[in-house]
């Protein structure tokens, strides 16, 4: 749930920033592609509402942005690490940096070169040292938890998008534009 949730809270963050620049769709969708990330994003948006918001506005989207920066990071490690469990430890689902993880390997396939005299006890210790590497470990709780914030940034993020549209349309229709 936890991948599924961050997609709608990047789409929103996306609305989002689309809404802060003030300008056409098609100006919008050209400026968003220069962008390579959400991180990127966050940044251009928190930038664009310092810039152009004030008051209680910019302190909401800071807010939900700094929020959605520690969220992301939790996300990004869910998403993109090697899950493990650990024998003496049955509650928690730990993760392995990916670049740990490979190399642990490199080590493991160096050892079992046929140049490099092995032992199966230098195997066993490399084996030993990586498992009782300190991982993070995420509960059922903790995984809940980050699925419950991201729902919640989606939702934040939605809602400044819409306020900041509303926002156009009311400057729009007083400047005397009718809507069409």
């Amino acid at each position: 749930m936890i991948a599924v949730l961050w997609a709608q809270a990047e789409v929103n963050l996306n609305c989002l920033f689309a809404a802060l620049l003030n300008t056409t769709p098609d100006n919008a969708k050209k400026r968003l592609k220069t962008y390579r990330n959400a991180a990127n994003i966050a940044n251009a948006a928190r930038e664009l509402a310092e810039e152009h918001l004030k008051d209680e506005e910019l302190k909401s989207i800071t807010e939900t942005l700094a929020r959605l920066d520690k969220t992301r990071q939790k996300r990004n490690r869910i998403q993109h690490d090697i899950w493990a469990k650990k024998n003496d430890n049955s509650e928690m689902l730990f993760t392995i940096h990916s670049n740990e993880y490979f190399e642990f390997t490199t080590k493991l396939l160096a050892l079992t070169e046929p140049t490099h005299p092995t032992s199966f006890e230098k195997i066993m210790d490399l084996a030993d040292a990586f498992s009782n590497k300190t991982c993070t470990g995420y509960s059922i709780k903790d995984l809940t938890d980050i699925e419950q914030e991201l729902s919640l940034l989606g939702d934040l993020l939605m809602k400044a998008m819409l306020y900041r549209l509303s926002q156009r349309l009311k400057d729009r229709i007083g400047a005397g534009s009718e809507w069409k």
